[in-house]
């Protein structure tokens, strides 16, 4: 039997929406190509655990691992995966740098030539998961799993919860059909004085390719997460690892994509 690994990163949402989208595509792959599709996390048999847990049932897991202090490297090695999925963030590439590294893939759409895809692959999150599968799978421990160390918001889950506002960072020459389509989701404008303080809510960042995602939002709160809306003919850049999504396009269409019902669960 194939099997195709998939990092599922923990937020206080779930999973990360890098990882959610690579749950959707090894399920696409798996069904394909007759593979199992494992879903991997660090845990320590805790009550968040149950969040991970139903975050990768719905999006397609037939089982889940959560993994002890050695990281993804026991699994591969006794399951030679056909591929193995990881977030573009600094978790996910800090997992992949066990097993070699990862080429980056920005997933915009559920069809790709999954054949051409890297055996380790770094999934930059350009569209929601596209199952919402209601079965519940049952979950494995490593060993050595209750010796991880979890982030320290996971004991104060509770204060996380929720979306909160939706807040936007633009460069000054942005359009004016930008703005409006911002102003039409009820997105509020920020400035740079702002950036430190992202804790929660969402942010839509729209500074073009001499204006990144800067280091600071690198830090910010579990609870707050970043849109990144790179614009026309984008490329996968490293600041891309200090957003959770990044939609490709023109700025105005980019945005009017979370008027649809899909997204407001999401942002708001």
């Amino acid at each position: 039997m194939a099997h195709i690994l998939v990092y599922a990163q923990r937020t206080p949402q779930g999973i990360h929406p890098a990882s959610a989208a690579a749950l959707c595509l090894a399920r696409d792959i798996g069904s394909e190509r007759g593979a199992t599709v494992s879903a991997v996390c660090p845990g320590d048999a805790g009550r968040a655990d149950q969040f991970v847990i139903g975050a990768v049932s719905r999006f397609g897991a037939d089982g889940l691992t959560f993994l002890g202090p050695a990281g993804l490297r026991p699994l591969q090695e006794r399951l030679h995966p056909l591929l193995v999925f990881v977030p573009h963030t600094d978790e996910g590439l800090a997992a992949a740098e066990m097993l070699g590294g990862a080429e980056a893939l920005w997933l915009q759409e559920p069809e790709v030539e999954w054949e051409r895809l890297a055996a380790i692959t770094a999934i930059v999150a350009g569209t929601l998961p596209w199952y919402e599968l209601p079965a519940v799978i049952d979950a494995e421990y490593d060993n050595e799993a209750s010796l991880v160390d979890l982030p320290e918001w996971v004991a104060r889950l509770e204060q996380h919860s929720g979306r909160g506002p939706l807040r936007y960072f633009a460069r000054e020459d942005l359009d004016q059909a930008a703005r409006g389509a911002l102003t039409s989701i009820g997105a509020k404008p920020v400035g740079p004085e702002y950036l430190d303080q992202h804790t929660a809510g969402t942010l839509l960042w729209l500074g073009g390719a001499d204006q990144p995602v800067p280091e600071v939002l690198a830090s910010r709160g579990p609870g707050a997460r970043v849109i990144l809306f790179p614009g026309e003919g984008a490329e996968i850049d490293t600041t891309w690892t200090r957003a959770d999504w990044v939609l490709p396009g023109a700025w105005p269409e980019a945005v009017k994509q979370l008027h649809s019902e899909l997204w407001k669960p999401v942002i708001v």
